[in-house]
């Protein structure tokens, strides 16, 4: 009992670290642009592996559970160039989705 007390404590403390570590080394002067730029990035980035990664790997469009997540996507695409509003996109895209689910499944 007293290993795992040990174990959560120093988890604890590696974790507050980690968070604290960009806050320590940028507070009396400003982060370089290339990080700036980086963490702009990243968002976007991680969420294209979420999709890429769970989307279906068969091409057979005959088959429903292949072609309705990319209409899904393709919704979710077009909604965001159309309007540029996130919300609108994910609830429009997500409703798209739904929709089809209900009707061809």
């Amino acid at each position: 009992m007293f290993r795992m007390i040990i174990a959560i404590a120093v988890m604890t403390l590696a974790t507050q670290l980690t968070r604290a570590f960009p806050f320590l080394l940028f507070s009396r002067r400003e982060p370089p642009q290339w990080l700036l730029d980086g963490a702009r990035l990243i968002p976007g980035a991680v969420m294209t592996v979420l999709v890429v990664t769970s989307m279906p790997r068969s091409l057979d469009l005959a088959e429903a559970s292949v072609w309705i997540p990319w209409a899904g996507v393709a919704a979710v695409s077009i909604l965001h160039i159309m309007f540029k509003h996130p919300l609108v996109s994910i609830f429009g895209g997500t409703g798209v989705y739904m929709m089809l689910l209900h009707f061809f499944v």
